[in-house]
């Protein structure tokens, strides 16, 4: 099983984005927020891994996140991963306090889980925010996000323990924000 742990936007932002998901999905590519019999929420992912006791990584995290909520995001370019999943995304501005905030994440979790994917490391992280995956028509991406006004301006709501793929089942592991679900 694989599971991630994920940094909910607060509403406004949320809605930015779900507006996005929503454009692209008109115009014939498949959103994050398309994919049938998901429940994925606009979100930047911190670390993705396999294993592990659940109830002990959370109590491990809930700590290490304790200030997270409230942590400025800045959505502020579009790109894509050129990888087999194809995703598109919404570039995060790396700032030194997401970092620090990552960096503490994966040493909490290095003891406790197996499998840590690569891309989600400390010094390999390229924080972002999946607009799509399979993404075969990059041209058509651009045009529907330039739509939209950037970058987008978030604060972090709160942060969840996710089951992959998916997104359904969720830990809470911060206090969360009013208004988030």
């Amino acid at each position: 099983m694989l599971y991630a742990i994920e940094l909910f936007l607060d509403e406004r932002a949320d809605a930015d984005v779900r507006r996005m998901w929503a454009a692209l999905d008109e115009r014939g590519v498949r959103s994050l927020g398309g994919i049938p019999g998901a429940d994925h929420h606009p979100h930047v992912t911190l670390s993705v891994f396999s294993g592990g006791d659940l109830v002990r990584i959370a109590d491990v995290l809930r700590p290490v996140l304790a200030e997270a909520v409230g942590l400025p995001l800045t959505l502020g370019s579009l790109g894509f991963f050129l990888t087999g999943e194809a995703p598109a995304f919404l570039g995060v501005v790396p700032s030194s306090r997401l970092l620090e905030v990552h960096r503490r994440v994966h040493s909490a979790l290095e003891p406790l889980v197996d499998g840590i994917w690569p891309y989600y490391r400390p010094d390999a992280l390229v924080p972002h925010c999946t607009l799509a995956v399979g993404v075969t028509d990059k041209a058509q991406v651009i045009e529907v996000v330039s739509a939209f006004p950037m970058p987008v301006q978030a604060t972090v709501a709160a942060v969840y323990l996710v089951e992959l793929p998916g997104g359904q089942a969720r830990t809470c592991l911060t206090q969360p924000a009013a208004g988030l679900p």
